[in-house]
């Protein structure tokens, strides 16, 4: 077998692509991808049976920072815990929360603030 054409990764060079630095700077390098849906407020639909009804309830967020709308990808679960599209990893408990933290978390997006 020809030693160029291994798949093996290297122990090494996978530690180093993984340290947050690097990964961080690797992610915020990607393109991002064309929304389909820029426009209008997000909404967040849950929906449950009880005791022979259906019920359906539609949470709708219009988020402004520094006047421009942010496109945050805001869901809410049935305990009515927050998550963030861009925040996969965090829960949160109200959407100014969710806010904080992505400005917190991409603070270039943001152009600085103050």
């Amino acid at each position: 077998m020809d030693p160029t054409s291994n798949p093996t990764i290297d122990p090494t060079k996978l530690k180093a692509a993984a340290e947050p630095g690097a990964f961080g700077g690797y992610l915020a390098a990607l393109p991002h991808p064309p929304m389909g849906h820029d426009h209008g407020p997000m909404k967040s639909v849950r929906t449950a049976e009880y005791q022979g009804h259906r019920i359906s309830i539609t949470t709708t967020y219009e988020i402004t920072v520094d006047g421009k709308p942010l496109m945050a990808g805001l869901d809410v679960d049935d305990s009515g815990m927050l998550s963030c599209h861009g925040l996969p990893a965090y829960q949160f408990v109200s959407a100014v929360d969710a806010v904080r933290v992505l400005i917190h978390n991409y603070p270039d997006y943001f152009g600085g603030g103050g």
